[in-house]
């Protein structure tokens, strides 16, 4: 596991946990305006600060999207490539972590995508840029007592969600931020054995430093973009199955993790969901 160098300090806590509570949520997501626009439409009504969400074969006019790149100024241990773009297609698979940004919605999305005619592609979504062509159900977790709060951090030099405490809370639910150079399923586990849980699911989004997978798939040390499939956390659980992307030119892997072996690149922003009592 090859650790990364950040330009600023490094904190001694190495994540932001935090018990709240929560219920299931389903919601439309309405088409021609920006996706950013239709998931604030969607959440506004019910009171809330934060969720996760998914969706799957969703009609796009539009979709732009970066990838992770290195950054040409060597100021920070990763940066975002140019936005790429196309028109009519389809989102195959996206996960959205919904927090705020200065007192308004803000998300963080990975995913797979495409255009009708064009290969499947994958990286990080540019939700103010991107239009559904249909209204799609997008499912998830709303949370209560916690939230993502964009803000700057001083480790990576990146603005990042900060999973934060809104008031008080006791439920089913975690809000997790991981922070760099950790192996991520490790501390998943870790996380959900400090809450005093059994086990729990786990939803969520990130970045690590190449990938190492089961069976011998995997990439060299370089910024990703990774999207969890499924995930579980506990003293008998499997590493998270996840989908990733690397470098312009790597091809997107899809597999489970190999414990101990997957730094946190930049953050990992994710919900627990405890599963036994």
């Amino acid at each position: 596991m090859k650790l990364v160098k950040h330009p600023g300090p490094v904190r001694a806590t190495r994540c932001d946990l935090v018990p709240c509570a929560g219920h299931e949520i389903e919601v439309t997501l309405a088409a021609d305006i920006p996706l950013m626009q239709s998931v604030e439409q969607a959440l506004s009504p019910l009171g809330i600060d934060g969720a996760w969400l998914e969706c799957a074969d969703a009609p796009v006019s539009t979709l732009s999207y970066v990838g992770p790149v290195i950054d040409s100024g060597q100021e920070r241990a990763a940066w975002y490539s140019a936005t790429r773009q196309f028109e009519q297609g389809r989102i195959e698979r996206i996960g959205m972590m919904v927090g705020q940004h200065e007192g308004a919605f803000f998300l963080h999305g990975h995913g797979l995508w495409g255009p009708t005619e064009g290969p499947l592609l994958a990286g990080h979504i540019l939700a103010g840029e991107t239009r559904l062509s249909k209204p799609v159900t997008a499912k998830g977790l709303a949370i209560d007592g916690a939230m993502f709060d964009r803000r700057p951090d001083a480790e990576t030099k990146f603005d990042l969600f900060h999973a934060v405490e809104t008031t008080p809370s006791q439920g089913d639910l975690a809000a997790l931020r991981l922070m760099p150079n950790q192996d991520v399923t490790t501390a998943i586990d870790n996380a959900c054995m400090s809450l005093g849980w059994d086990s729990a699911q786990v939803y969520g989004l990130g970045s690590l430093n190449g990938v190492t997978l089961e069976g011998g798939a995997g990439l060299s040390p370089q910024p990703t973009e990774f999207l969890i499939e499924k995930a579980a956390a506990g003293t008998s659980a499997l590493p998270p199955e996840i989908i990733i992307v690397g470098l312009e030119g790597t091809p997107i892997q899809k597999g489970r993790l190999v414990r101990g072996e997957n730094a946190v690149l930049i953050t990992a922003e994710l919900i627990l969901r405890r599963t036994q009592h």
